[in-house]
């Protein structure tokens, strides 16, 4: 409501406080002019930054050393952009086993910092993110919603799981005074009962959020209630529907309830932001001035646009524990034509493998599958891959392939 802060002041404000703070905003003027480059401008910059990273990887991680060296190619192996493409695969396995060994060594401790995937094709992942990518990461938030219509400062709210570092911004544990200094808003997406969402639709009537960001899953669940009480009583400007697969029927439901678009943004946690798309809504712009993102057979050989195969991502801007070529295990296709918005960013298409739902319980309450994903990636060293199957309304069936180093007995 009135009582938070205007937009408008939160920009001055934000603007204020760094103006010292160069980096922060160099960083976002750096990647608003990066997307409005030419195709060859931004594959000229890729191709630099990914040799850049080879050298580096080679030179300053056992593990790409021991790895480049076993398949006989050396970074000065890698004259022309498409020899990147000859580098091998890195697979999530590997990861799993050599995370360590990958480990830029001579970087100072604060730039590696641990995250944990959930693992949503059920094989949980830590990796290491590389701080000194920070306000470019941030710069790239704000570039994707940007293109939405979403400025610094807009209201946003946010239906997602709740892990130990968002727990404070969750919005009964948040006071009135945090709310209108951030103009943001966190609804617990792992506990979805009647109860729940009557109260979360009576947040956000007064709340009023520009940006609605969630859970595929979860924010149509949200929406078939709220059709169910009598519609929504706001009206975002954008929604944001991420971590799963967003199929036709929910995206025109979702759309229909909140009389707002729905776009598609593609990401991980093993390195945010691959690719989003505009306000066109042709594709995915690829991220391609921090991300490499290729499609590619069993062999790890580049497809052509169109033809669908596996996803292989490289993190351009982590030199804490590179990611070079890794292959994340969802699938998708490349698309070939320019998006008519004018962006050299080259275009993907939606993801169509990966996919997280809502389990429905007897009393009719929903949980959202990335709770499982969420228990079991704090298991990394018990758990090898997982599987959780709801087979009756009151039954689900959880498999478990346990590591060689489980205690089963405390597990």
């Amino acid at each position: 409501g009135a009582s938070l802060m205007n937009p408008a002041l939160f920009r001055a404000l934000w603007r204020a406080k760094h103006w010292r703070d160069r980096d922060v905003l160099s960083a976002l003027r750096q990647v608003e002019a990066n997307e409005w480059l030419s195709a060859d401008e931004l594959a000229a910059m890729s191709w630099e930054k990914q040799q850049r990273l080879v050298a580096h990887a080679y030179a300053n991680s056992p593990y790409y050393r021991k790895k480049y060296d076993a398949s006989g190619i050396q970074p000065n192996d890698l004259k022309h952009p498409e020899d990147f493409s000859r580098l091998p695969v890195l697979t999530k396995e590997e990861v799993r086993n050599n995370l360590d060994g990958m480990v830029a060594q001579g970087l100072p401790a604060s730039r590696i910092v641990p995250r944990f995937t959930g693992g949503s094709t059920g094989v949980p992942t830590k990796v290491y993110h590389d701080t000194a990518a920070d306000n470019t990461i941030w710069a790239i938030y704000m570039r994707t919603v940007g293109r939405w219509g979403i400025r610094l400062g807009d209201k946003t709210a946010h239906i997602w799981g709740l892990g130990p570092l968002n727990q404070e911004y969750l919005y009964d544990r948040q006071s009135w005074w945090h709310r209108a200094l951030k103009n943001y808003v966190l609804l617990d997406a792992f506990e979805m009962s009647q109860a729940k969402m009557e109260g979360f639709a009576r947040l956000l009537r007064r709340f009023r959020p520009q940006l609605l960001i969630g859970y595929t899953s979860a924010v149509t669940a949200f929406a078939d209630y709220l059709e169910d009480s009598g519609g929504a009583g706001f009206q975002p400007h954008a929604i944001w529907l991420t971590a799963e697969i967003t199929l036709d029927f929910q995206k025109e439901r979702v759309e229909r309830v909140f009389g707002a678009p729905v776009y598609d943004q593609y990401g991980s946690v093993e390195a945010h932001y691959y690719a989003a798309q505009c306000e066109r809504r042709e594709g995915l712009h690829i991220e391609a001035d921090i991300r490499t993102v290729e499609v590619v057979d069993e062999a790890g050989s580049p497809l052509p646009p169109g033809e669908t195969g596996q996803i292989v991502m490289t993190d351009l801007l982590n030199y804490a524990a590179p990611l070079i070529r890794y292959r994340n295990e969802d699938i998708g296709s490349l698309i070939a034509r320019p998006c008519s918005c004018g962006r050299g960013l080259p275009l993907m298409d939606k993801v169509t493998g990966r996919i997280s739902d809502m389990f429905t319980l007897n009393d009719g309450s929903k949980v959202h599958g990335e709770r499982f994903t969420h228990f079991f990636k704090y298991k990394l060293t018990d758990v090898e891959t997982f599987q959780v199957h709801q087979t009756a309304i009151d039954k689900a069936v959880v498999r478990v392939v346990p590591t060689e180093s489980c205690d089963r007995d405390t597990f």
